[in-house]
């Protein structure tokens, strides 16, 4: 009979990785480095995430899910919010490496884009709560398809920030903003 994972564990497993990763990169994480800071065996890292990757995205999701989601009583508001707290993320050049990393994997590895694909469009994280709220402020439309809105969301912002690695002025975040809800339809309803 195994032993049950222990939640104690896994916390200091994510916490060590999160430490890792904000002060030397995605680059530094390795099973060694992650038991060494968190005082866990590698044994319990393999079995609770499986590989360092899963680990890595473990530390991107529970850092999406940590973020409280704005409610500004309009969805362009909740998604300036939104923009500019990931604006301020990206500014830190580890930050926009981690997301390259996490693309390349999920390229790579079918199991690695399902990870991403949860630390990003989660049932409670801050960009999903906003469409559910607008949906129920009646802002957009019931029937939007919400995995489709958030690539529409999220792409404008990366492809500037992490694709160009452009500055993301006011203006361009406005702008941004702009074309946004109006693809969304938000108040043509």
């Amino acid at each position: 009979m195994t032993r049950p994972r222990s939640v104690s564990a896994r916390n200091k497993l994510v916490a060590a990785a999160a430490e890792i990763l904000l002060h030397e990169g995605v680059g530094a994480i390795t099973a060694e480095q992650v038991a060494r800071r968190s005082g866990v065996a590698k044994t319990t890292l393999y079995r609770h995430f499986g590989t360092t990757d899963a680990l890595v995205f473990a530390v991107v999701e529970a850092n999406v899910a940590a973020i409280k989601p704005p409610d500004t009583g309009t969805l362009r508001g909740d998604l300036a919010e939104i923009h500019r707290g990931y604006l301020d993320v990206a500014i830190v050049q580890q930050s926009r490496e981690l997301f390259v990393w996490m693309v390349a994997r999920s390229i790579e590895d079918p199991a690695n884009r399902e990870l991403f694909r949860r630390a990003r469009v989660q049932p409670r994280g801050p960009t999903v709560l906003a469409l559910q709220r607008a949906i129920a402020r009646g802002e957009i439309d019931p029937d939007v398809d919400v995995e489709m809105a958030m690539h529409l969301i999220q792409g404008p912002l990366i492809s500037m920030r992490i694709v160009d690695n452009s500055e993301v002025s006011e203006r361009d975040l406005d702008t941004m903003l702009d074309m946004t809800v109006r693809a969304l339809g938000a108040g043509h309803l």
